[in-house]
């Protein structure tokens, strides 16, 4: 009787380890599932920040597109001119290359990829087509960097130097008072016959010159070549953000 009792008792003591054990798995089941939910939880949040980020950038890059396009067409415009006589033609001129002389630098908004990278947390993006265009797309955005600062290196070297050495500069603005915001623009009536005389012989000189005609040639170039940079990166990221959407779905 007393080896049956002992048997019963190990029995009874083996399965009580095995409920033990069972409840161990099914907890350590039920904490994984949970921080696998926590873990595609942040994931989708990541991912929704990201298309937020990409559809602000299509904007963005629709709106350079066209800002360097213009661009573009003003340098052209400059380079078929006739040299300007008349007033109204050194004032439409200047208009022209002042649209040419203005300087916008493109900014991408990626700060949720960036966040990303900075917070060790990129390996949350599970579908690796996904992080491949993201780092795709970093480098589209380096590129344009890149661009950007080639053609500010030569607007600088052959627009900007030659125009303040040789010519008036900001001639159409009222400088006798500092303003907040850019000056008031005068009219042809408001200009000295003997200030328009000077300006008109500034953009015969300017017109005529060697390096600012090369400098506009280089300008239209640089600047046509990165508006298709930026109406190629609209499709790119539109792919991109159906992407993250068929994976923020699943």
């Amino acid at each position: 009787m007393s080896e049956n009792k002992t048997g019963k008792y190990l029995l009874y003591a083996i399965g009580e380890i095995v409920l033990v054990v069972i409840g161990i798995l099914i907890a350590l089941q039920i904490n994984n599932a949970n921080e696998a939910r926590k873990e595609r939880d942040r994931e989708i949040n990541y991912l929704s920040n990201l298309k937020a980020d990409l559809v602000s950038e299509i904007e963005n890059n629709r709106n350079f597109a066209e800002y360097r396009f213009q661009k573009a067409k003003a340098c052209t415009r400059l380079l078929g001119l006739n040299e300007p006589e008349t007033k109204e033609e050194v004032r439409d001129y200047t208009d022209v290359y002042e649209q040419v002389f203005i300087w916008g630098e493109y900014v991408p908004n990626n700060n949720t990829f960036k966040e990303l990278l900075s917070s060790g947390n990129l390996s949350l993006i599970k579908n690796d087509s996904i992080k491949n265009r993201l780092m795709e797309l970093q480098k589209r955005y380096t590129g344009i960097a890149s661009g950007e600062h080639h053609m500010r290196r030569e607007f600088e070297e052959y627009l900007y130097n030659p125009h303040v050495k040789n010519a008036t500069a900001l001639g159409y603005f009222d400088l006798s008072k500092a303003v907040k915001g850019f000056p008031q623009r005068l009219k042809i009536q408001d200009i000295p016959d003997s200030v328009h005389r000077q300006l008109i012989m500034d953009a015969k000189w300017q017109h005529n010159d060697h390096v600012f005609k090369n400098g506009l040639r280089l300008a239209m170039m640089n600047n046509s070549y990165l508006a298709g940079l930026h109406e190629n990166l609209v499709l790119y990221l539109k792919e991109t953000i159906q992407q993250i959407d068929g994976e923020i779905e699943k």
